[in-house]
């Protein structure tokens, strides 16, 4: 299956809406920035069907995601030279390029779980995912979400490990 996560800018608590590949619309995602912490919502019309929050502290950003059959933490540490991307309670793990946004979902057998690369269109980029195992879809966007929060410049310095 195959989903696109395009940026949002409706209004200030808007994030990305998420769309099939015939251009249905699948999810909203929304945010609120609180004091330490920002939390983010992914809907299914008006239902919730996902919660991410994260905390940013020096080199480490940690995402708590819980949702449909699915509970883990994502943990993100930037040290000097390279990136290191962590799943804690799901049996997942990232290959890639992530700054690149050009990497792969992995499940412990290190089968595909899912692609994320970006898409360019002619207003503006999004990330598509490929989705190979559909179990996996509000990981995969939560990751998706949780790792594009990251890449607010074009300079390609860390590499996922």
């Amino acid at each position: 299956m195959k989903i696109i996560v395009k940026r949002d800018k409706s209004n200030e608590n808007s994030r990305y809406i998420v769309f099939s590949d015939t251009g249905e619309e699948l999810y909203k995602i929304i945010g609120k920035h609180a004091h330490s912490s920002h939390r983010v919502y992914i809907m299914r019309k008006e239902e919730c069907v996902a919660k991410i929050r994260d905390a940013q502290l020096p080199r480490l950003k940690a995402c708590y995601v819980s949702g449909e059959n699915c509970a883990f933490h994502l943990a993100i540490a930037t040290p000097k030279d390279k990136m290191s991307v962590t799943y804690h309670g799901a049996p997942l793990h990232i290959r890639g390029d992530v700054l690149n946004k050009s990497y792969d979902i992995l499940d412990i057998d290190n089968t595909v779980v899912s692609c994320v690369c970006r898409r360019f269109s002619t207003s503006h980029d999004a990330l598509e995912i490929n989705i190979s195992d559909n179990k996996y879809e509000i990981h995969s966007i939560a990751t998706a979400v949780c790792l594009d929060s990251l890449c607010t410049t074009d300079a390609l310095v860390l590499q996922a490990t």
